[in-house]
């Protein structure tokens, strides 16, 4: 008996790409070209993608207005910017504006009658604020053409607004635990652990872990560190951390800091709590910054070899593994963060701006990202300052193609088995996202970070988000605040969090 050999999944794809109809819209040559690069499979996925756009491309014309927060994006458009053009016949035109801006910039230009962008990034915890200026993206294109089913699960459930999508994700922000492998094995150091705390030295599963680990091996005098949060700026990511993990570990609905009445549900013990974790790690940070530890330096004391773990950004894991910036970089390790809970603090998404005069031309610029080979060159080809992260299931599946630097050393298959890990825990914690979230973010910021400085006890911070939290929801309206909330949760409860 003889059996035929079975073609596989690559000569398939190349024979469809041979023969496939590119309506004008790319060279054959140039589609070869990326069939070479990047592979035959993914090479038809992604010129797919712009056959099913074709409609709308047509009907979009002249220049799309692109607007991006600085830095980590400027590389890669100089590349996407004429491969765009291209692949669409559209003209893109990208601004920048700085991060800690965002905000501002962005609802001041939404406000206006023309329109500054037609599409633009912002953090998806803002799509609650941003929605009334936001078009629904299922009013302009189909979700298939954004290839939604890829996106990862936790990330398809935010950036709506009054249940409609209104963003979708360009940067997959969650918390892992990066560790310094070459601390975590060495025999003396495993051993003197054991020998204090009575357990082994493996990553922190617990907080009571996190802590001892971060105490074992601070070490000041040999400029070592435990651990390393950020205490200004991003505060609300670190203690929302703490404040979930703490609901989970009690067995309540984690992470709820309302009620179903919009009334703070955050001046309690377990609110007290989680100031004093975040308090009780500054002891293991270098003494000069641990009360205003800023995100950036945070990331550079990782590189310089100064701390043994982060429980941080998926960033500070591609940051860390990249020889050009990090010392190193053959000596750390990802694992799932401490709690029971995975954190999803930020994440960036683009939208289209309703005051849009081409927003056909919008959805196009933004389908043409989320197609799967120019998405993964979005997370590949930004590693230098490594900020965008992530977020589409096939990212993970192809780790070599994702994270190219750290292939070889068996990293990249490391931290993708971790963060895909992490997305398919049940537990999941994500940000609220309802009108006037800006202002309860930095409630939060502003008075958490004066108890970590001791400038007011726990408790007295927390009475004053409260008020301040009461004042941001009666000038957004209590009734409007209860509506938008009790949709925001009954998503995140229909699809196993919060609870």
């Amino acid at each position: 008996m003889s059996f035929s050999k079975r073609r596989s999944t690559e000569e398939d794809a190349s024979e469809q790409l041979n023969e496939i109809d590119t309506h004008g819209l790319i060279a054959r040559r140039e589609l070869m070209r990326r069939s070479a690069i990047f592979g035959a499979v993914a090479t038809l996925g992604t010129f797919t993608g712009l056959l099913k756009t074709a409609s709308a491309q047509s009907a979009a014309g002249g220049t799309v207005k692109v607007g991006l927060d600085s830095g980590a994006f400027t590389p890669i458009l100089k590349t996407f910017a004429p491969e765009f053009k291209a692949a669409t016949g559209l003209t893109v035109e990208f601004e920048s504006y700085p991060l800690g801006n965002m905000y501002d910039q962005n609802l001041l230009s939404l406000r206006q009658k023309t329109a500054r962008f037609d599409a633009f990034d912002f953090w998806q915890n803002f799509a609650g604020d941003f929605g009334p200026y936001l078009t629904p993206l299922e009013e302009v294109g189909s979700l298939e053409t954004l290839d939604f089913s890829d996106v990862a699960k936790p990330f398809q459930q935010l950036n709506y607004y009054q249940n409609k999508l209104v963003g979708i994700t360009i940067d997959g922000d969650l918390f892992i635990d990066t560790y310094r492998s070459d601390l975590f094995d060495d025999a003396a150091e495993k051993t003197a652990f054991k020998a204090k705390y009575g357990y082994d030295l493996i990553p922190a599963k617990t907080y009571k872990q996190y802590h001892d680990i971060a105490e074992f091996f601070t070490r000041p005098s040999k400029n070592l560190y435990g651990a390393v949060e950020v205490t200004s700026f991003f505060v609300y990511a670190f203690f929302m951390n703490h404040f979930v993990q703490i609901g989970a570990e009690k067995g309540v609905n984690y992470g709820e800091i309302f009620d179903a009445n919009m009334k703070p549900n955050i001046a309690n013990a377990m609110g007290e709590e989680a100031i004093r974790r975040y308090i009780e790690m500054t002891a293991f940070m270098p003494k000069d910054l641990a009360k205003a530890m800023p995100w950036d330096v945070g990331r550079q004391l990782y590189f310089a070899g100064h701390i043994a773990q982060a429980n941080w950004w998926t960033d500070m894991a591609k940051g860390a593994s990249d020889p050009a910036i990090s010392k190193v970089a053959d000596k750390i390790r990802c694992a799932r963060s401490w709690g029971e809970v995975t954190m999803l603090p930020y994440g960036r998404a683009m939208g289209i701006a309703a005051n849009s005069q081409n927003k056909k031309g919008a959805f196009t610029a933004i389908s043409w990202i989320q197609q799967s080979a120019n998405a993964t060159r979005w997370v590949a080809e930004t590693f230098a300052q490594s900020l965008m992260d992530p977020w589409r299931v096939s990212m993970f599946e192809s780790p070599k193609a994702t994270f190219p630097l750290e292939s070889a050393s068996g990293f990249a298959d490391n931290f993708a088995q971790t963060s895909l890990a992490a997305l398919h825990n049940p537990k999941v914690y994500l940000d609220i996202s309802i009108p006037g979230t800006n202002q309860y973010m930095s409630s939060i910021i502003q008075h958490v970070q004066a108890a970590i400085n001791g400038q007011v006890e726990p408790m007295q911070a927390l009475q004053d988000i409260s008020g301040e939290f009461d004042e941001t929801t009666e000038t957004y309206g209590r009734d409007l605040q209860i509506a938008h909330y009790a949709e925001y949760r009954a998503r995140m409860v229909k699809n196993g969090y919060w609870t």
